[in-house]
């Protein structure tokens, strides 16, 4: 693939930003107006009728109004637009106070649906992979208990060398689900860890080499999640087991694993072959995760991206997306994709390489 003919996109999560800081100055704005256009006249206008049923004569409206405007009567006219600004602008400030509060309750609406979103990232991991291999353990038994049947009825029933690769599998097997067991037990107490990842700032950078890392993510998801497919996963054009590249720098594991193990599932999930790059680049690390899969239509994410909550189609949350975007703002980082249909898929991920304690 020629890097001079990828443009890449960049994917934006839905951010809700108002300028609720001028809501009292409107206020103050509008107050003034109404107090010299409306209150000062409408004064007037009462002050009028009443001296007219006093004297028993006929109000004269019009010349009320246009008295109201008249150059002598700046005083009552100023301390009408007092009046008016002041009473506005506190109307204005309570308004700004109201709305700060539904934006905070909109943002942690969107952090609970982040947090969930990683808590099924993980378990759903776990879960596959639990599922997968007590599936293998129970068809070996069936396998077995057919076998044995069938040689009872027979009387030529195989001897324990003739079964021992399938008691080798099976002994292998339950280890994996044992293993797998102990991740989820494991993970329960580090779910806290991924929580604090999006809500709090007590989780800070600190120097790794990333290879090793993303070597362990990869291994995760292979293990796990995606055992049952073949998948070829190169990085930086050699196998996971020819990596011995190290690139030092700044990163928040927990944070880091979520968005390495969303972007490099979902290019799993659609090829089967991954193909990882990894450069520094002007003070940033970028990794490039490649896929043959169909490709996908780069407009339409960016649109369901950016498509509000309450109007977003249920079955295309793309929460997995708006997790990684999310804790790449929070790690001053972004999210590039490239694609074309039938030719896969690119994301493009960078991070600052000396980036700064996770918000």
């Amino acid at each position: 693939m020629n890097p001079e003919k990828i443009k890449p996109v960049v994917l934006e999560a839905p951010v809700r930003k108002e300028r609720t800081w001028a809501y009292p100055w409107i206020g103050v704005v509008l107050g003034v107006a109404v107090g010299i256009f409306v209150g000062h006249p409408f004064a007037m206008l009462a002050y009028d009728f009443h001296r007219c049923m006093m004297a028993g004569t006929t109000c004269n409206v019009t010349g009320a109004l246009l008295h109201s405007f008249a150059w002598h009567m700046w005083p009552m006219m100023l301390l009408f637009s007092l009046f008016g600004g002041v009473s506005w602008g506190i109307i204005g400030f309570v308004l700004k106070r109201l709305r700060e509060s539904r934006l905070r309750l909109d943002a942690l609406h969107q952090e609970f649906e982040f947090q969930v979103a990683t808590l099924r990232h993980h378990y759903k991991n776990l879960a596959l992979g639990i599922h997968g291999f007590s599936g293998r353990i129970s068809r070996k038994l069936t396998h077995l208990d057919e076998v044995y049947c069938q040689c009872l009825s027979q009387g030529n029933c195989p001897t324990y060398e003739e079964l021992r690769p399938e008691f080798a599998s099976l002994t292998q097997n339950s280890a994996i689900l044992e293993d797998a067991a102990q991740r989820l037990m494991h993970t329960l107490g580090e779910e806290l860890l991924f929580l604090k990842a999006l809500t709090s700032d007590s989780l800070k950078s600190a120097p790794g080499d990333f290879y090793p890392f993303l070597v362990h993510c990869i291994q995760d998801l292979q293990g796990l999640r995606f055992r049952e497919k073949e998948i070829r996963v190169e990085i930086n054009g050699r196998s996971l087991e020819e990596c011995r590249d190290s690139l030092v720098f700044c990163f928040e594991p927990y944070t880091m694993e979520v968005i390495l193990q969303n972007i490099i599932g979902n290019a799993m999930k659609f090829g089967d072959l991954i193909q990882i790059e990894v450069a520094e680049i002007d003070g940033k690390v970028r990794i490039e995760v490649r896929d043959n899969g169909p490709g996908t239509d780069v407009e339409k994410l960016k649109n369901l991206l950016l498509v509000p909550r309450e109007r977003r189609d249920a079955e295309s949350t793309h929460l997995g997306l708006k997790v990684s975007l999310h804790l790449l703002d929070k790690y001053g980082g972004r999210l590039l994709v490239w694609s074309q249909p039938g030719a896969g898929a690119t994301f493009f991920i960078e991070v600052p390489k000396h980036a700064p304690s996770v918000p």
